[in-house]
């Protein structure tokens, strides 16, 4: 298995332990919250965008 491989199998079990007593709509916070950190770090402006329901399970 390559370094690389290994780094994301580490990174996989970590999201794991930290979202799996989380509910969906708390994981959903949880990564938009990071997703806001990365944005403002690097420059990137995130634009609302309306839901479209065909990609989430009911």
């Amino acid at each position: 298995m390559s370094d690389f491989e290994d780094q994301l199998d580490v990174i996989r079990i970590k999201l794991y332990d930290e979202t799996r007593d989380m509910d969906k709509e708390d994981i959903v916070m949880s990564v938009n919250s990071h997703a806001r950190k990365i944005a403002q770090q690097f420059g990137i402006k995130i634009e609302k965008s309306t839901t479209n329901k065909k990609y989430f399970k009911q």
